[in-house]
């Protein structure tokens, strides 16, 4: 009878302290939070805030190897000023380049409700305007919703909001409510001591991973005037850190030049140009410096034949290469993102109809030339990659994509060829010969360049770009160029001209040319 009294004490202990889920238990919980923040009418009363931050930008998808340290790209400063009852901001960054180049990136961004204006300088410091991208728009938007001071203002109000079970990491004990934002899910983890926000995780889309969990992390909370607020913010995508910035000052309720976040009316008066699509991937390109414009827009394709049979597809700043066989095509290089491989097939099929595209070859890894990859595995290509780099391909070709379902996500159960380039590999038919050299360089692990030594023609992307002139400071365009001469006189390759995965078609000299810029050669 003790025995049964004991086990029956236990059950209704256990039944008491049942962690709350639901609906109702994550209202509660945001309660709490806001309790912990300062409380409702204190964060009510920031009407505008400036954020003044420094930090530094990393990219996981331009390190020299799959899966190798990320390459650091800038070391910035970043103020923000948000209206938030008129939902307006003015975002100004300056940052000092460590890569591609050393060249500073600078801009302002203003939101003035659902209109966007970039402003850039230009080489004589003169700012000129034009209207914000419609991605990088949407995703500014998103951002100004997951700040600090407006994180629970969002949530208590988003459609789907529920709590869930907790989760241990290590000796912490972390609440956990999902929501929607849009079309998409949302995860915020609170630390159960303080109830403080510890990050809010989207799940949107990304060109290369599908769905991406972009995580944004929140440390070292401390109070502004009755808000308690955290100094430190990190980035992570899929786990990785891509962002890290400090709080240099936080000012609540700030005097500011309202007429700074007005975009003017003939900014919103110019229609929209492309989808507001919410992702990383274009102010990952933006604080890199390079092209990110065609994101979600109308792609526009050029057709060059440089040989018979051998087309440079242009259009676009990322260029492929399509060399006719006699049954089949082989494409070189599908960068940035789906739309631009289906625009190039489109037209490679229109200028050579009936041949089907048999071969894919991806240069290298990184974020601009590898995100086409997956619409040319679901035409059934197979796809060629320095054997270094194949276990990428494989994961990027199977990752789920159900945010923006792109080709081979509505395929269904399609198994992707994926091939492995080692050293050399040569795609004939009997009478056209297309060798893939790998080429040793210091931007890029199993980098191929595609050679064709019958036209002696070399396509090659990143480490040469054709028709363009190379600064002497840019050491590093220098060393890539001194690389693939070496190679090409390493292993006797009989080129006339090169072919650009960016830039245009130049003479081997060209090459020789910016090679012998560097020092000691």
């Amino acid at each position: 009878m003790y025995a049964i009294a004991i086990a029956l004490l236990l059950l209704l202990s256990a039944c008491s302290s049942a962690q709350p889920t639901g609906p109702d238990a994550a209202r509660a919980l945001i309660e709490e939070s806001a309790v912990s923040m300062g409380g409702w009418a204190a964060m009510d009363a920031v009407k505008v805030q400036q954020i003044i931050t420094a930090g530094g930008d990393l990219e996981p998808m331009q390190a020299v190897k799959p899966g190798g340290d990320p390459r650091v790209i800038n070391r910035f400063s970043q103020g923000i000023i948000y209206d938030f009852e008129n939902k307006r901001m003015r975002l100004t960054f300056d940052a000092i380049r460590e890569y591609p180049s050393t060249q500073p990136v600078k801009f302002n961004e203003v939101i003035d409700g659902d209109a966007g204006m970039l402003e850039t300088p230009d080489a004589k410091e003169n700012i000129q305007r034009e209207p914000l991208h419609p991605s990088r728009l949407a995703t500014r938007l998103r951002d100004m919703r997951r700040t600090p001071i407006r994180l629970l203002y969002t949530a208590k109000t988003a459609p789907e909001l529920t709590r869930v079970e907790d989760r241990k990491d290590g000796n912490t004990t972390i609440h956990i409510i999902r929501y929607k934002d849009g079309n998409l899910p949302v995860e915020v983890h609170f630390d159960s001591f303080n109830k403080l926000p510890m990050r809010v995780i989207y799940t949107e889309d990304d060109p290369i991973w599908g769905d991406t969990l972009n995580e944004l992390a929140f440390f070292e909370w401390r109070d502004y005037n009755g808000v308690r607020l955290p100094q430190v913010f990190a980035v992570f995508l899929n786990g990785n850190k891509i962002r890290e910035e400090r709080a240099r000052n936080i000012i609540n309720n700030p005097r500011y030049d309202a007429a700074g976040l007005v975009v003017p009316d003939e900014i919103k008066a110019k229609p929209a140009d492309g989808e507001r699509i919410v992702s990383q991937w274009p102010l990952r390109r933006v604080v890199m410096g390079v092209g990110y414009q065609d994101f979600g827009r109308e792609q526009k394709v050029d057709v060059v034949e440089v040989a018979k049979g051998v087309y440079h597809i242009k259009g676009s700043s990322h260029h492929s290469l399509a060399v006719e066989m006699k049954d089949y095509i082989v494409v070189v290089e599908a960068p940035l993102f789906e739309e631009r491989s289906l625009a190039v097939m489109k037209a490679i099929e229109a200028k050579v109809p009936g041949k089907p595209i048999k071969y894919l070859v991806m240069t290298h890894f990184h974020i601009d030339h590898s995100g086409g990859i997956r619409a040319y595995a679901a035409k059934g290509a197979t796809i060629v990659a320095a054997d270094e780099a194949v276990p990428f391909v494989k994961t990027v070709t199977s990752r789920p994509k159900t945010i923006r379902p792109d080709t081979l996500a509505k395929a269904g159960n399609t198994s992707p060829q994926v091939q492995s380039a080692k050293d050399v590999r040569s795609l004939t038919d009997g009478e056209r010969t297309l060798e893939l050299r790998e080429i040793p360089n210091p931007h890029a692990v199993g980098m191929l360049a595609a050679y064709l030594p019958q036209e002696k023609i070399l396509f090659v992307s990143d480490l040469f770009t054709p028709g363009t002139a190379v600064d002497p400071s840019n050491t590093g365009g220098i060393e890539n160029a001194a690389a693939l001469y070496k190679a090409v006189v390493d292993q006797n390759l009989q080129v006339e001209k090169i072919v650009g995965g960016h830039g245009e078609t130049a003479p081997l000299r060209d090459l020789v040319k910016v090679a012998s810029m560097k020092k000691g050669s």
